[in-house]
């Protein structure tokens, strides 16, 4: 059993008047960060959450989620990252799954979710308003091997992944992540990614860490503001992100191009080398949450890869092609019946799904999925799960989603669908996307449905889902012409 001091005690010790947070609202140095985590801890504690308690957070990126985050972890508590964007719907079904009975809303207008077995508290309730003159009294450790989070990650027909992860996930993550591309005092890295995910989590630990700003700047405020604004140094963007600020036409006013590190999807050649002439410092990765975020880095080119491995994990491509993984960054497993199932081979290697290929120079190019997953602006996509929802309607007999590509997003998904007892597409076409809407977030929708055709089966029981994705790149180019 692995035990150290908690990093963002020790960093508000040597460092307590940096910037810790940075907001619109001002600046929160590491000692009040401490203090701001300790309150809070001892706030939960008197309302009963303890070690190994399930608690959810909800709402946008914000002081008062970053601070709940950590008090959470200080107290030895499991972190249920639960995405905003998800229908109610689909946030009780996921906590419940989870046996996670409390709820933190970081926004006192947030909706209820109106769930008996769920309790609902406000962060402002827990997390004080006003700080005291405060010194470090103690010493809290934490254990490495500690379950700490648990985040959804897509799963194939219609079951959504809970990948539990350890201290020790994250922390030997971020350690390697800031040698490759040094994070400290005087740094400020802009937090893009949301925390519900396992790469702004990752952004967090990297800053209690090593000592360097976090910057969670108005999620209403363009990019490219927030960056002169801010004096941003670093950033993470998947390519849809940066595929927006390099097409609005602001990247021009930036002061200063930070370092930018793309990840979440594969970045085309042409948004490289677009981001390299305005002078950004791009890197690529590839990671998955299973692996606590990321796997490879690499300076960015027009090669197409996503660098070399990082310390602390091991790859290998399989004769398949398959990527397989493992290391201390590897998970503890998924969440099914209260119980963490790892599902290695005999190896001890992590099946992760992914085809790719190593170059002479040891550096990964990831190729695509084994399955039939899309990548859309960052997000994960399985077709089988939209198709699950499509054909619980009563008047749809079946349904397949397919991707066509997107240049902004990567990939977008598309929906064949056919009505039951001969009912024509004409009289429940206008009535599939409210209905989605009802149990998916707004990314997994998808961005037309086609009438179901007559080739789709291509003489098998089956249908074709190759000849489908012709079909609808058919149908795009039809209606780009």
């Amino acid at each position: 059993m692995e035990e150290l001091r908690c990093p963002l005690n020790l960093t508000a010790e040597k460092q307590p008047d940096s910037a810790a947070v940075v907001t619109a609202s001002g600046i929160t140095t590491f000692s009040e960060l401490e203090q701001l985590v300790h309150v809070s801890a001892v706030n939960l504690k008197e309302r009963g959450v303890a070690r190994n308690s399930h608690v959810a957070i909800l709402g946008t990126n914000s002081l008062d989620y970053y601070v709940l985050v950590l008090a959470l972890l200080r107290i030895g508590a499991i972190f249920c990252a639960v995405n905003q964007r998800w229908p109610k719907r689909a946030v009780i079904k996921a906590l419940i799954s989870l046996d996670c009975p409390i709820l933190i809303f970081t926004k006192d207008k947030s909706k209820s979710l109106n769930e008996p077995a769920i309790t609902e508290w406000q962060s402002n309730d827990i997390v004080p308003r006003k700080l005291k003159k405060f010194r470090l009294r103690s010493e809290p450790v934490v254990r490495l091997d500690h379950p700490t989070a648990i985040i959804f990650t897509s799963g194939s027909c219609a079951r959504p992944k809970a990948a539990l992860l350890s201290y020790g996930n994250f922390y030997y993550s971020a350690v390697s992540a800031n040698k490759f591309i040094s994070f400290a005092e005087n740094d400020r890295w802009l937090l893009s990614l949301p925390l519900c995910h396992v790469g702004g989590l990752g952004i967090l630990f990297r800053s209690i860490i090593n000592g360097g700003a976090v910057v969670i700047a108005d999620s209403k405020e363009e990019t490219a503001v927030s960056i002169n604004k801010f004096e941003i140094s670093h950033t993470s963007f998947v390519p849809t992100q940066f595929y927006r600020l390099l097409n609005s036409g602001q990247a021009v006013s930036l002061n200063h191009y930070p370092k930018v590190i793309l990840g979440g999807a594969p970045a085309t050649a042409e948004l490289i080398e677009e981001g390299l002439k305005f002078g950004f410092k791009l890197y690529t990765t590839y990671g998955l949450t299973e692996m606590a975020s990321q796997v490879t880095i690499g300076v960015a080119d027009n090669h197409g890869h996503s660098g070399h491995l990082l310390k602390h994990r091991e790859l290998k491509i399989a004769d398949d092609g398959e990527i397989l993984v493992k290391g201390k960054t590897l998970f503890l497993g998924y969440v099914e019946n209260d119980i963490a199932e790892l599902p290695l081979d005999d190896q001890g290697w992590f099946h992760t799904g992914d085809i790719g290929r190593l170059d002479k120079k040891g550096r990964l190019t990831f190729l695509g999925r084994k399955d039939n997953m899309l990548i859309s602006g960052g997000e994960n996509i399985f077709p089988e799960e939209i198709e699950s929802y499509l054909m619980q309607l009563s008047y749809v007999e079946t349904a397949i989603v397919v991707g066509i590509k997107d240049k902004e997003f990567g990939e977008r998904p598309v929906a064949f669908v056919k009505g039951s007892n001969s009912l024509k597409f004409s009289k429940f076409s206008g009535r599939l996307k409210k209905e989605l809407e009802k149990n998916l977030p707004r990314y997994k929708i998808p961005v037309k449905f086609l009438n179901w055709p007559r080739q789709a089966l291509n003489g098998s029981l089956k249908p074709d889902r190759q000849k489908l994705t012709r079909l609808a790149k058919k149908e795009q180019q039809a209606k780009q012409s």
